[in-house]
């Protein structure tokens, strides 16, 4: 049986004219493997894809959380109204999309794996058979100045919902040709380096970031396709298509921020998280929310479609290293000029080709691709980058290995006896209520104060931060999005170390640090 996948919820009116349901009672009855085998539990489904995946992928856990669920929807995508596109991308060759994309032609019922585009007819004939339709090589095979690119992205943006369809010539009996229509309804994955999509399809993508990982087993197909757990796990994903059919036609609720064609997007996955045990159809909730912030930060700073390049990321780490080793969060603008002296052929007046000097714009989309994320200084009025929002990129990338260098580390605030403070603002912080919790500052903040700026910080008191806050870290998890935070500046700094021990997301670390920076906490 489901545990707890839904929550009791009330009528929604939605894009198509229906109605939400109550699918708390949504459940499963335990079937029998076809060859006579072991029974399989249909609501563990996603996590035994998670499970192997996050062998052989290198990627986020909540990006691995995405790919089952959209390899469960190819599964049983035409009982759906949408499909969403899968863009699968990273900021240099050799991540893995291409055995990503063999992963999901091989747990997907009917694939074909696509490294460049012959005919739009074609196409159409392969999503009018029910093929999950895999491009490789998307940055190349969909270049704009492709003739048949204009073909190919009519066909993927039509085939996005229920009844789209493209006529086509073929020959008839007496050696003609006859219109026949077909439908393009089908699933569709890009993989590439940041292809070049327009908006209107980007918008109707969920992307997946890969980073290069030496940690993740080789994709050995000639003993995976052998292997029992494989085998079992190809099995069980047919039974559980076969019965899921019912169950995924209820309709959970997504966060109220999730509307229009981002609806359209993430509620395919959400019809199949809620056929999942734990907490799946919680995932879906909490990052289709995030992923629609994102987009409307993107849309108010105005971010391009620029490719990003490895070598800025190299260049600011060297940066960083030389010129700002004490300093926590460096200004766009600083930052672009001190890329454009520093390498002036690449960032500075001497770039040969059309974009001429670095600008904070190109700068934010260009970080924008590689998972940074720009924020702002403690007092709000310059618009930059954290040293930590640039972590995960340099460690995966091992950028300071490849340099050669050791990461600084920025200055810290030296507090006194920061940690009874922690213990108090805990105490202070840990109430039943949400409005409570939310209700007052807590005093113990204004005892951060900055007392130099070479002091390191303490790392007991982060320990000792996250390991007092059971209660702190249930509150936390409660979040939806970040809009649930009527008043941040409201929030303890207990609070706020509990937001980013359970979030641990971009948009999430951002307003907790905002919020840190300000009282004296540098990060």
């Amino acid at each position: 049986m489901i545990e707890n996948t839904t929550v009791d919820m009330g009528p929604e009116d939605d894009l198509f004219g229906a109605t939400s349901h109550n699918v708390s009672n949504a459940s499963y009855p335990t079937e029998t493997s076809s060859d006579g085998g072991q029974s399989f539990d249909p609501s563990r489904i996603a996590d035994r894809i998670f499970r192997m995946l996050k062998n052989h992928v290198g990627t986020s856990d909540d990006n691995l959380r995405i790919l089952a669920l959209w390899i469960m929807h190819a599964r049983v995508y035409r009982e759906m109204y949408t499909t969403p596109r899968l863009l699968i991308t990273s900021i240099i060759p050799g991540a893995g999309k291409t055995t990503l994309l063999e992963w999901i032609a091989h747990l997907c019922a009917k694939s074909e794996m696509l490294s460049a585009i012959s005919s739009a007819s074609l196409l159409a004939n392969l999503a009018d058979q029910g093929y999950v339709l895999l491009v490789d090589e998307a940055d190349r095979s969909l270049r704009k100045d492709n003739p048949l690119t204009a073909d190919f992205i009519a066909v993927v943006n039509t085939g996005y919902k229920r009844g789209g369809s493209r006529t086509v010539q073929e020959p008839d009996k007496n050696h003609g040709w006859k219109v026949v229509r077909k439908s393009t309804y089908a699933p569709v994955a890009f993989a590439g380096n940041n292809p070049d999509l327009s908006a209107d399809t980007k918008q109707r993508c969920i992307q997946v970031f890969l980073y290069p990982n030496d940690e993740v087993e080789e994709t050995d197909w000639e003993i995976i396709e052998n292997d029992q757990e494989f085998l079992d796990l190809k099995r069980d994903l047919d039974n559980w298509a076969a019965i899921a059919k019912e169950s995924i036609k209820l309709r959970p609720i997504l966060p109220d921020i999730v509307k229009g064609r981002y609806k359209e997007v993430w509620l395919p996955l959400a019809r199949i998280a809620q056929t999942q045990s734990g907490e799946w159809l919680d995932v879906v909730r909490r990052l289709s929310a995030e992923y629609v912030e994102q987009a409307k930060m993107d849309a108010d700073m105005g971010l391009a479609n620029d490719s990003p390049h490895i070598l800025l990321l190299k260049d600011i780490a060297r940066l960083w290293a030389s010129q700002w080793a004490s300093m926590p969060f460096v200004g766009s603008q600083q930052m672009c000029d001190a890329l454009a002296a520093s390498n002036p052929k690449q960032w500075g007046s001497e770039q040969v080709g059309s974009f001429g000097r670095l600008t904070t714009k190109r700068l934010a989309s260009m970080l924008k691709k590689a998972g940074v994320e720009a924020s702002r200084n403690r007092g709000h009025t310059k618009r930059g980058y954290r040293f930590s929002a640039f972590s995960q990129a340099w460690k995966a990338l091992r950028i300071w290995e490849t340099l050669k260098l050791g990461p600084p580390r920025p200055n810290a605030l030296d507090v006194v006896d920061m940690s009874n403070t922690f213990r108090e603002g805990v105490n202070k912080s840990q109430q039943p209520e949400l409005p409570d919790v939310l209700a007052g500052k807590d005093a113990s903040d204004t005892l951060y104060e900055s007392k130099g700026s070479n002091a390191d910080r303490p790392s007991d008191v982060f320990e000792s931060s996250a390991d007092a806050t059971p209660d702190l870290e249930q509150w936390a998890a409660s979040l939806i999005t970040t809009a649930d935070v009527k008043n941040w500046a409201a929030l303890s700094i207990a609070q706020l170390f509990a937001i980013r021990k359970v979030k641990n997301t971009g948009l999430w670390l951002n307003k907790t640090s905002d919020e840190l920076t300000k009282r004296g906490v540098n990060l």
